[in-house]
């Protein structure tokens, strides 16, 4: 922090160190993301979704067919510290093969900025994947839109190779980077009056997002609840968990 701005290929709204940490005996590589250490609305709101970060990974294990990445959060020097487990790293030199969406879109597809369910739908046709794997990219799709992430870009979706002739090419990496983006601090500061209204799917997609729209509830419930997070922003997720039931509800009338 005192050398400035480094620059950084994993850019994004927060700071972030990777680091080499020994967890139950076993060298592991880890990304870390932290808040300011004042006592800023602005800083406090960037701890909150640190947190929801963490809690949005643990929920993701309800969805079928996904998997997120491990996560914890810690607390030292008036900051809030996200660690991310990497899962293309293992023990102290192991290595394993990463392609994100972005890479795949701008080389094969040209769908920058489209949703995720369009490249899935591209990616199966040329059976780069199989139905599964859409479906769950498909559920992760509508479970980040209900928990207002705005920020589902083309590198947040990533895939692992797959060697074997039995599978399609490319499996689903663990989701990363699902968060309520949509309430981060404009210019770092400022916290505009958001109003997030849940948006209800086509025909087509009901399946996947009633399973998204549970786990979103499941998510925005366990957000009011954890003392970890401020009380005006506890206050936006009990507010938030009202208006998923509420929409779940009307699809079943």
């Amino acid at each position: 922090m005192e050398d400035g701005e480094a620059g950084c290929c994993a850019a994004g709204e927060f700071p972030k160190f990777t680091a080499v940490r020994v967890l139950d005996g076993i060298p592991t590589h880890v990304i870390v993301k932290f808040s300011g250490s004042d006592h800023s609305p602005g800083t406090q709101r960037g701890s909150d979704l640190l947190a929801c970060e963490s809690l949005a990974a643990h929920t993701l294990a309800m969805l079928s067919g996904l998997t997120a990445a491990q996560t914890h959060i810690l607390r030292a020097g008036s900051r809030t510290f996200l660690e991310v487990v990497r899962f293309d790293r293992h023990g102290a030199r192991g290595r394993s093969g990463l392609c994100s969406w972005a890479a795949l879109n701008d080389g094969w597809f040209r769908l920058a900025g489209r949703p995720w369910t369009e490249g899935a739908a591209q990616l199966l046709e040329r059976r780069l994947i199989d139905r599964d794997t859409a479906g769950a990219i498909t559920r992760l799709w509508h479970f980040g839109q209900l928990i207002a992430n705005t920020d589902m870009h083309d590198g947040n979706l990533s895939f692992t190779p797959q060697s074997s002739a039995a599978s399609a090419p490319l499996c689903l990496a663990p989701a990363y980077d699902m968060l309520p983006m949509r309430y981060a601090p404009q210019r770092g500061v400022e916290l505009p009056s958001v109003d997030f209204v849940p948006r209800l799917p086509l025909p087509a997609e009901r399946e996947a997002w009633q399973a998204g729209a549970a786990a979103a509830d499941v998510f925005c419930s366990r957000a009011a609840d954890d003392d970890r997070i401020s009380a005006p922003f506890r206050v936006i997720c009990t507010d938030n968990a009202q208006k998923v039931r509420a929409a779940r509800q009307h699809l079943n009338m």
